[in-house]
């Protein structure tokens, strides 16, 4: 039995690993991309917004997001995750400490706060899905290393069953009326912008409440991410993120390989979803459909490795670790993009809701990550966590830590722990 004794705590700032904090940095600034369309749009359209933008500059745009950003990044943040379940129970270990003595809190924190985001601020929340793949994670907590792999392969190839044989019977004697898409109710939509753009703040709120319970189905996925979960797990099992520089040589090879065939895959799709009119059934969107996931890992895993490269070369490191900051604001900075990009679209302020499209959403993006990376340097000059993940730990293990900066920061230029 473990000695109970020892101090639980959050990973402290000698032990981070600065290269995972820049890499959940740069998966914010994706992520923010693919989501600004659901901040100034409904998210029932949010794989098809096509149906409301027609414009060659909206269509380009969004073809663009589609091909080098969509899918890609919320891989590396689930990919991120699964690493940070391993490195908070090889610690909790190496301390003494009892994992599951606080582990189940930390995931129903971070249920809560994305019950509390799903609600009350945007319905396409992500956290309480994480909760749930976390949970899912802790059934494999002691299993070996190929277990993790066989598991990771098996969800991923799941999707890719389930799609087949969906078509199979779609083009079969078992056809049914129900298996046919719809087309986006264009009326629904222009109801749903109506309320974010003009409506009060109680119909706004309801509003809200009415999507998300409709977004319930989708927290399905979490048993998806649950592969990219373990991949993460696996990774830092394998030390490689530990010891960056001694697999320079496999980092070339996936950037080399995963690149091209990424972005091949995720161009051909971006394409298709392009040209193909919503609620059609053909083989070409189905080839699209089945590779898009796969097209996004394969992408995600050659971005991964050409920015592991970058960060390992001395001249260029600098230009990433501002990033590092972000990173290690992940929550904070993930709950602001909700909070500043509802407040600006909706009726709260200038009413925006609908009158963009994916060309000029390119632009708060932009403004707002770079605004992002300027605060989150700022603060962590300042203190030693963002709010929220003051909060969270606080939550997780029973006290507040100080916020105030009692040790000093690692040497950045070292990628990896000794």
């Amino acid at each position: 039995m473990q000695p109970e004794s020892h101090p639980v705590g959050p990973v402290s700032l000698s032990e981070r690993i600065v290269f995972i904090d820049v890499l959940r940095g740069m998966a914010l600034l994706g992520i923010l991309a693919a989501n600004m369309r659901a901040f100034f749009a409904p998210l029932d359209c949010y794989m098809e917004i096509g149906a409301l933008y027609h414009s060659r500059a909206d269509v380009l745009a969004q073809a663009f997001i589609d091909a080098f950003i969509q899918g890609k990044f919320i891989s590396i943040f689930s990919f991120l995750f699964g690493m940070g379940f391993a490195i908070q129970m090889s610690r909790a270990e190496a301390r003494g400490a009892r994992f599951m003595g606080f582990y189940p809190r930390r995931l129903l924190a971070l249920a809560l706060f994305g019950l509390i985001h799903g609600l009350l601020i945007w319905a396409g929340d992500i956290l309480l899905t994480y909760a749930m793949s976390g949970a899912i994670l802790l059934l494999f907590r002691k299993r070996q290393q190929k277990t993790l792999l066989w598991w990771a392969g098996g969800l991923f190839v799941t999707p890719i069953v389930v799609s087949t044989t969906f078509l199979f019977l779609y083009f079969s004697r078992f056809h049914r009326a129900w298996m046919d898409p719809k087309p986006p109710d264009l009326k629904h939509l222009h109801d749903v912008i109506n309320i974010y753009a003009h409506g009060t703040v109680r119909q706004i709120l309801v509003q809200n409440w009415l999507e998300w319970k409709r977004e319930l189905p989708t927290q399905l996925f979490a048993i998806y991410a649950a592969a990219l979960f373990l991949l993460g797990m696996w990774v830092w099992r394998a030390g490689i993120v530990q010891r960056l520089e001694e697999y320079r040589p496999v980092l070339k090879r996936v950037c080399v390989w995963c690149l091209p065939v990424g972005l091949v895959l995720s161009i051909y799709v971006a394409i298709v979803k392009a040209v193909v009119p919503p609620g059609t059934v053909s083989l070409w969107g189905w080839f699209s459909g089945i590779l898009w996931l796969p097209g996004s890992h394969i992408l995600a895993a050659g971005y991964v490795s050409g920015l592991a490269l970058i960060f390992l070369h001395q001249d260029w490191r600098r230009f990433l670790l501002p990033f590092a900051a972000v990173g290690r604001m992940a929550l904070t900075d993930y709950l602001m993009q909700s909070v500043l990009c509802t407040l600006f679209f909706y009726h709260y302020t200038t009413g925006l809701y609908g009158r963009i499209g994916p060309a000029i959403g390119l632009v708060p993006t932009v403004i707002l990550y770079a605004a992002q990376v300027v605060f989150s340097n700022w603060w962590l000059k300042r203190y030693r966590f963002g709010p929220m993940e003051w909060l969270w730990r606080g939550m997780t293990y029973g006290k507040f830590p100080s916020m105030r900066k009692e040790e000093p920061m690692p040497a950045v230029e070292a990628p990896s722990l000794s």
